[in-house]
């Protein structure tokens, strides 16, 4: 009796370290989202002030100036000559000159230049917010619709990466974006992928031809977009680009491996995998070695720029969303 109520309440103690501590983990969690939210709102400031819609804004801006001043120049040279000419015409006190058809013309030119520099102002005003909403409105759609094509390369190229970095027996998590691989986890790379789809083949050779299919993607998408309102999209579309090309040597060697031919290369960079550190020196290794780690590296590099695309694509679409509804 006395030991099932000690069971009883070891049980009920344990529920509730458990419940303690899944609260602190939300606690964490939200903590860290709200701590994220501000990172990549600070980000999108600093984006914006080097963005090339900025630029345009302040040349726009200088434009508007230089017709604002010139017709102001204008009016003040038309008002001086009219004054100029009173006072020539007329002696002090005289006011016979409201009867002359001189005076009104000039006042009329004068008025008419104030009428031009409020109406120009205006319309200057008018017409650059217009474009500005409309380019931002273009360029969001275009957004959108790459995005349609290059969200399922991502879920591709995602499956594919965490599947190579999972080695067989362990947990597959396919859609996990920022993981914490060390070399290690690379050793079953020449393993068949779990992924029904992929027919048994290699890991690496997946990966390998779903990272090309993603990187085709991103190309075509900083192609087509100037990304004038949306640097940070463009900055993380980019760094996928450029990390890509720089690993993309090794990530063939790796491929070329895994041929029958090279059967004792690749038992020996298994090896090497299986007995790494979790942070070895990338100039102390050996080859074979040396080229996973690049392949790592890229892997890493990858997962932040597709962190920053996912998160700067969320912050877009909440902001198409605020726009919506003020509409």
């Amino acid at each position: 009796m006395a030991s099932s109520l000690d069971r009883s309440q070891r049980e009920a103690a344990k529920k509730k370290n458990e419940a303690a501590e899944e609260r602190k983990r939300v606690k964490e969690d939200r903590k860290n989202d709200v701590q994220a939210k501000k990172q990549r709102k600070s980000a999108r400031t600093k984006n914006k002030k080097k963005s090339a819609a900025r630029y345009d804004t302040r040349a726009m801006m200088k434009t508007m100036a230089m017709s604002v001043s010139i017709l102001l120049l204008v009016f003040l040279i038309l008002e001086a000559v009219l004054l100029i000419w009173k006072a020539v015409k007329f002696g002090p006190g005289d006011t016979s000159y409201t009867n002359n058809d001189t005076y009104w013309h000039l006042l009329n030119i004068s008025d008419t230049c104030i009428g031009f520099l409020v109406g120009i102002l205006a319309m200057d005003i008018l017409n650059y917010f217009e474009r500005g909403q409309k380019a931002r409105r273009d360029e969001e759609r275009a957004i959108i619709r790459h995005n349609r094509i290059v969200k399922p390369a991502i879920d591709m190229y995602l499956a594919r990466k965490n599947s190579l970095i999972t080695p067989a027996g362990e947990d597959f998590k396919p859609f996990q974006v920022v993981t914490n691989a060390t070399p290690r986890d690379l050793k079953d790379l020449f393993g068949p992928s779990p992924i029904n789809t992929d027919s048994k083949r290699m890991k690496i050779a997946t990966f390998e031809y779903y990272t090309k299919k993603l990187n085709v993607a991103f190309m075509n998408m900083a192609e087509d977009i100037n990304f004038d309102y949306n640097p940070e999209i463009c900055d993380a579309v980019l760094a996928f680009i450029n990390e890509t090309t720089y690993g993309r040597s090794a990530l063939d060697s790796i491929v070329a491996y895994g041929d029958d031919g090279n059967r004792a290369v690749r038992n020996s960079l298994i090896r090497q995998l299986k007995e790494s550190s979790d942070n070895p020196d990338i100039f102390e290794a050996g080859d074979e070695l040396n080229t996973a780690l690049i392949v790592l590296h890229m892997i890493h590099a990858q997962e932040d720029a597709l962190k920053k695309y996912l998160d700067a694509l969320e912050e877009l679409d909440h902001a198409s969303q605020r726009r919506l509804k003020k509409l």
